[in-house]
């Protein structure tokens, strides 16, 4: 597999300046920390489509060879668990993007940056869960979500920490169809990653607020509790992977009336 990806990224940047050089490197010398560190480096220099479809090839590989746990990324002492989502959210005649930023520990400030500086998390609220979690979701996002090298900010009581992630895209997913409300295509296999799931919820239609919730394997029926009151009714498909510490989810949601 190293050998077609490092045969990949030489032809896709053939030239002396090659911004994929030290990533291409790091695969032929097996050390997978460096390439990871090497894919977020060489995301701003790309210039060409060859080069940028060789980039999230090899993205795809490295994150399926151990799910993504072998990227060098450390949480610090004060958010001892941190989850990132992406998501694809379809309702009748609306499709819209979001990013979740879900954890333990103190927060009090986040931002998702992409290459040109613009946060995905602006204008997101901030909750806290059970006095030691907290939820910051954003706001609809009309564009989907780009591949590409972003960096997390993350700040609380005069603490920073900050790192950098290289993403896949997010874009026009069909894992679930709509009618009827299935799974329609399940993303690629990967050995080193966990089988992906369903999730089932109720949420008011005032706020969006979750009323019930359930996780279900895949095969499993999707049963719903009695109704009470005017609901949505939500099911996801998720698959999860790694960026070191964090926990990456990446999934296609169907939305409702219920």
């Amino acid at each position: 597999m190293r050998r077609a990806l490092c045969l990949w990224l030489a032809l896709a940047a053939p030239a002396v300046a090659d911004p994929l050089a030290a990533l291409n490197r790091a695969l032929l010398g097996a050390d997978d920390a460096a390439a990871w560190r090497a894919l977020s480096e060489s995301w701003p220099a790309l210039r060409s489509q060859a080069q940028r479809q060789a980039w999230t090839q090899t993205l795809a590989a490295l994150s399926a060879e151990h799910c993504g746990k072998d990227a060098p990324l450390t949480l610090p002492a004060w958010l001892p668990r941190l989850t990132l989502e992406l998501a694809q959210r379809d309702m009748p005649l609306a499709r819209a993007y979001r990013v979740v930023l879900s954890g333990r520990g103190a927060l009090e400030d986040a931002r998702l940056l992409d290459a040109q500086g613009h946060d995905l998390l602006r204008g997101g609220l901030l909750e806290r869960e059970d006095g030691q979690g907290f939820r910051l979701e954003s706001e609809d996002l009309s564009r989907p979500l780009a591949a590409g090298a972003y960096r997390l900010q993350l700040s609380a009581a005069g603490r920073q920490w900050q790192a950098e992630l290289a993403l896949p895209e997010v874009a026009n997913l069909d894992w679930l169809s709509r009618s009827p409300l299935a799974v329609s295509r399940l993303p690629p296999p990967r050995a080193a990653c966990a089988q992906p799931w369903l999730e089932q919820s109720l949420l008011r239609r005032s706020d969006y607020g979750f009323v019930w919730w359930r996780r279900r394997e895949l095969g499993e029926a999707l049963r719903w509790p009695p109704s009470r009151g005017e609901l949505w009714q939500s099911v996801a498909l998720v698959r999860a992977e790694a960026r070191g510490q964090l926990v990456l989810r990446l999934a296609h949601r169907q939305v409702g009336p219920r």
